[in-house]
């Protein structure tokens, strides 16, 4: 009975995602998922538990491919780096179950050619709210903070004032208020300085009150810190959630550990509320010629724009906003600090979907909706008969404002960003298709145009290029600049009895870009065989066999 049972539960955990489940998975489903994913190819998928979080929780990496680890390209793919994405970490998962299970049916398996590092929750602390008795979208890990240096520790958490197990906002009628309500739908609050005639003013803050009485509002509750505020590049010192130095958390620093071991890892894709996607990072000369490097090199910059375009041409976002990579960010950092070309997209965007025409037979909201996630997010919500996701603005009286107008309300924690399970079946589809199609744009190294000229007597000129035929470069010019990338190995292996006269064994280059070569020559004493060995480890290699006689 009990093996039936795990069988159950087995096949459970692999149904197709989407079709299976009503939410989003809990830590101990993700990682019975896992365990059922490396399952499906024991010889070629591995996992294993990277650090452990202050709330006691694994930080799991499924490792997925085959072959010399050392020289074969690998790519990073991650989610979760706070809890406000769950969205994400089912992409990742589903990306994850279709390299295991339907990656042979577009031809050459990708887990045979590159290796997959895929972790699905870095900041389990923080997922694990979503499943939470109190729900709130919480960015930060456990561990105990100050984070208003008070002395005190957990002094102003949330409240649930309206008792429905949901934190969402508190706005107060306030003439030095800072929001009004969008003339289009007034449960929207917008900016004061978009504000057309005679509106309301109001203050608006989170779902609780002044517990310590400093004049903020629950800047003190339970945990810690941000993970994708805690890397090193553009580290925003100081600031609540940041951690008392860069990199300070165990999660972060066994992740950055294990990457920076990895030489073979060629991009970073992640998923999280961040996009250069849709919207690549322009190159800026003022920033790239900083002593410390604050912008994408040139060619870096030029390769980011052309996979933005075949994103583009795979994924359906439909006028993106713009969504920026913040400071001491986890897809900043791959790209500055660990020099590898880093992509990073939300998975999913409420699609816009716009059915009022004015007179003149156009769209009358798209430059509302283009401009106010919100108003899109619930003009697709009513197109899609999605009712539950906004609490109605209810009138309380709140103790830190007597005799004023307040209400709780506004949008459920979570819904805006992360739809139901079902609408992520085509998301994961589209995602895992640009990966695939990425993969096959990888630079390759070629031998080509080999010489093999009989000088004298047993003496021989060897000579010939290594090209680089992909589509892609070798690997970034940062890392190049940095030499946080190993160098291009080309180098002769000899036959006993043969000597070599001119040029070293092994010679190293840096970087190729598509089409790029460069050229070697060596002087060989000796009949036989050669072997010449072109070789990268986030590139596919290449060998000849020459015989000299």
């Amino acid at each position: 009975m009990r093996v039936l049972f795990l069988s159950l539960i087995g096949l459970w955990a692999l149904m197709p995602f989407g079709n299976s489940q009503e939410d989003y998975r809990t830590l101990e489903e993700i990682e019975l998922q896992l365990t059922e994913l490396k399952n499906l190819a024991p010889d070629k998928a591995s996992l294993k538990s990277l650090a452990t979080s202050p709330g006691d929780n694994d930080v799991w990496m499924l490792k997925v491919g085959s072959g010399d680890e050392e020289l074969t390209p690998g790519f990073l793919v991650l989610a979760g780096v706070d809890g406000t994405h769950p969205a994400g970490t089912h992409t990742v998962l589903g990306i994850a179950e279709k390299i295991l299970t339907e990656d042979g049916l577009k031809g050459s398996r990708l887990m045979d050619r590159f290796y997959f590092y895929i972790v699905p929750v870095l900041s389990p602390d923080a997922y694990a709210q979503y499943h939470g008795d109190l729900r709130y979208e919480r960015y930060f890990n456990a561990r105990e903070t100050d984070i208003d240096r008070d002395g005190r520790i957990s002094e102003d958490p949330y409240n649930d004032l309206d008792g429905n197990g949901l934190i969402t906002k508190v706005r107060i009628e306030d003439p030095s208020g800072n929001y009004i309500g969008h003339d289009e739908d007034d449960r929207v609050l917008v900016p004061l300085e978009d504000r057309k005639g005679t509106s309301v003013l109001y203050r608006l803050i989170s779902e609780g009150v002044d517990m310590d009485k400093d004049g903020e509002f629950n800047e003190d509750g339970e945990g810690g810190i941000n993970l994708n505020m805690n890397f090193s590049f553009d580290y925003p010192a100081f600031q609540p959630g940041a951690g008392e130095h860069a990199v300070s958390e165990e999660e972060n620093r066994a992740l950055a550990e294990f990457l920076f071991d990895r030489w073979n890892i060629y991009a970073v894709f992640s998923y999280t509320r961040e996009n250069n996607l849709s919207h690549p990072v322009p190159y800026d000369p003022r920033k790239a010629s900083q002593r410390v490097v604050a912008g994408p090199l040139e060619r870096d910059a030029a390769v980011s724009e052309e996979v933005a375009g075949w994103f583009q041409e795979v994924v359906s976002f439909e006028d993106a906003p713009e969504m920026s990579q913040g400071p001491g960010s986890f897809s900043s950092w791959a790209y500055f600090h660990y020099c590898r070309f880093s992509f990073v997209n939300p998975g999913w965007l409420p699609p816009m979907a716009v059915d009022t025409i004015d007179e003149n037979g156009e769209n009358r909201l798209v430059r509302d909706l283009l401009k106010n996630y919100d108003l899109r997010y619930i003009k697709w919500a009513e197109n899609e008969g999605i009712e539950d996701y906004f609490v109605d603005w209810t009138e309380i009286n709140h103790p830190d404002f007597p005799g004023r107008k307040a209400e709780v309300g506004g949008f459920k924690p979570f819904v805006r960003h992360n739809p139901p399970p079902e609408y992520m079946v085509e998301v994961i589809d589209e995602q895992y298709n640009f990966i695939h199609g990425f993969a096959e744009k990888m630079p390759k190294l070629k031998i080509e145009d080999v010489r093999v000229e009989e000088l004298e007597t047993r003496v021989f000129r060897v000579r010939g290029r290594v090209v680089n035929t992909g589509l892609l470069p070798t690997s970034t010019a940062l890392g190049d600049r940095t030499r946080w990338v190993r160098d291009i190995r080309v180098r002769i292996l000899l036959e006993e009895g043969q000597e070599l006269l001119v040029g070293h064994y092994r010679d190293f280059h840096k970087s190729l870009a598509p089409g790029e070569y460069f050229e070697f020559n060596w002087l060989v004493s000796g009949r036989g065989n050669v072997v010449i060995e072109a070789a990268h480890p986030m590139t596919f290699d290449d060998s000849v066999k020459l015989e000299l006689r």
